[in-house]
């Protein structure tokens, strides 16, 4: 969907940097119901005074008593180039897979520009806009008719805040929104929120929070999606 959480990821005017973060959210339950689940994200940013390069991998997997709940992987490749002190050109690609959606295959290719709203110490705000073209792959289910292959392009719409409440506690938004070109009354949403609060230099408490909605899922799959989870966040 071309969802990502980008709140760290701006110019400071700094020379070659790099930088990765590796974030970590377990959660479980036994007794009447033996639940698990594991969520793996590594974030590896290039940034330089006119560009950046970010990528990012993610794995999530969860069972139920015993039975698969939550399988579902993703990559994610952007580059950002300064156009000036406000303003940024984007070029973005991505590949996922989600087996409880039935979600064999999609890739993306897409671009757009984001706006700098507020620059300050404290907080960070940007709005993007842009479009994205992607290629998906239904699973074949029994009893259903909706598998195959499906080209779609998308506008690709966002707003991203961040605000540092203290030195060491910092919460963010992002909400996007991606209708259908020929079809605007298919879109997808979604809002993330995350709470970080440092405990050590390299170490982040994070509490976070996403909501997911598809007007129009494949058949048998519910629109939306809410998901919360508390994890450490390390970074190198």
């Amino acid at each position: 969907m071309a969802i990502v959480n980008m709140d760290g990821i701006h110019f400071d005017n700094q020379e070659n940097t790099f930088s990765a973060d590796v974030d970590l959210s377990v959660s479980g339950s036994t007794g009447n119901s033996t639940t698990s689940k594991a969520a793996l994200n590594t974030q590896l940013n290039w940034i330089d005074e006119n560009s950046i390069n970010l990528v990012i991998l993610g794995y999530q997997y969860g069972e139920s008593n015993n039975i698969r709940s939550v399988n579902k992987s993703f990559i994610h490749y952007r580059y950002i180039h300064k156009l000036n002190n406000s303003l940024d050109w984007e070029l973005f690609s991505q590949l996922e897979t989600n087996e409880f959606t039935r979600l064999s295959y999609r890739g993306l290719l897409g671009s757009g520009v984001r706006y700098s709203i507020v620059n300050s110490e404290k907080h960070r705000a940007f709005l993007g806009a842009g479009a994205f073209y992607s290629k998906e792959e239904v699973e074949f289910t029994q009893g259903l008719t909706d598998d195959g292959i499906e080209e779609i392009t998308r506008a690709n719409l966002y707003f991203l805040s961040k605000y540092k409440i203290t030195p060491t506690m910092s919460f963010s938004n992002v909400v996007y929104y991606q209708p259908r070109l020929n079809h605007l009354s298919d879109y997808r949403a979604l809002l993330e929120s995350k709470l970080d609060i440092k405990i050590h230099k390299d170490l982040i408490f994070r509490l976070s929070l996403n909501v997911e909605h598809d007007s129009e899922p494949s058949q048998t799959i519910k629109s939306s999606d809410i998901s919360y989870m508390t994890g450490l966040v390390i970074k190198f």
